[in-house]
């Protein structure tokens, strides 16, 4: 996002913002913003999007009105002048509402779009972590000690490296302790599975127990749990594979022995020329699309 496009927002539309966020309307919107990890206020963010819109909407007011003008210009020969204007006018105004309306609504879902993602990253590599942090606590490594290590080893795990990062800087810069740090990570982390490792980690400190043995007890609790997924994602994956089959296989074999017989029988009909191209050039290539997207999703869960 342009800094002069969240300046100008913040500066000029954030007030008019502010009275709705000081009562609570957006606290949905900026508690997705903090587990998104955006670093921008909902003055600022919000701010942004009505400047993005409004650039947009005026852009396809000045592009659907032009164009509008010389279509119906060249259409109507009759049309007169301000029929012409006023007619291109409104085109170009309605273009201009949809256009910003379509250009708003994204900026309200894109951070829980994003969260949802840093989610599926941060528990995906929640196993390499506990294991990285027992290593380092069995050697003596204070807690603040072991975020501040954890910060600068991205190959970890490379979103918990970010988050890491952020309760470093919550230590070093604003002062926090590090039980106050683990709390904050804890109510920002878009991850409940990542949330609840903290709260142990602060809770382990709190009452003086052994941190080296919590960290080894939730490294084998989350590998198991890695475990029970890499084999559920096997067999959803053999399921796909047999529908695949199915779909990419077997079901085009079909079509194409039917249709050769239909053409045997009744050789004067294009009907069967019509439904085999649209099965090869339209219905095949959209259902291996969904099988590419659902296979693809699965991956990505893990």
């Amino acid at each position: 996002m342009s800094k002069v496009i969240r300046r100008v927002g913040y500066l000029r539309f954030g007030r008019f913002i502010e009275p709705w966020i000081e009562k609570g309307r957006f606290e949905r919107l900026n508690t997705s913003l903090k587990k998104a990890g955006m670093d921008i206020s909902v003055r600022a963010y919000l701010g942004s999007a009505i400047v993005t819109s409004i650039l947009v909407g005026i852009l396809s007011f000045l592009i659907t009105t032009l164009s509008a003008g010389i279509i119906l210009q060249s259409t109507d020969s009759t049309i007169t002048t301000e029929t012409l204007l006023i007619t291109a006018l409104f085109i170009g105004l309605l273009s201009a509402i949809i256009c910003s309306v379509i250009t708003y609504l994204p900026f309200l879902y894109w951070p829980q779009m994003k969260a949802a993602d840093r989610k599926i990253l941060i528990e995906s590599g929640l196993t390499s972590t506990a294991s990285y942090l027992s290593a380092m606590a069995s050697s003596g490594v204070p807690p603040d000690r072991l975020f501040y290590s954890l910060a600068g080893e991205e190959s970890v795990a490379p979103e918990i490296s970010k988050e890491s990062k952020r309760i470093t800087r919550d230590i070093e810069i604003f002062g926090y302790d590090i039980l106050k740090a683990l709390r904050t990570a804890s109510e920002r982390s878009p991850s409940e599975r990542f949330s609840k490792f903290l709260d142990g980690m602060s809770a382990t400190i709190t009452s003086g127990g052994d941190l080296t043995f919590y960290l080894s007890s939730e490294t084998k609790a989350h590998m198991k749990l890695k475990e029970e997924e890499t084999k559920e994602f096997i067999e959803q994956l053999g399921v796909l594979a047999e529908i695949f089959m199915i779909i990419g296989v077997v079901a085009p074999l079909f079509f194409v022995v039917i249709l050769a017989i239909l053409a045997v029988i009744s050789p004067e009909t294009t009907i069967g020329s019509i439904f085999m191209l649209t099965l090869t050039y339209f219905i095949m290539p959209i259902l291996l699309t969904i099988m590419i997207l659902l296979i693809s999703t699965a991956s990505r869960d893990m």
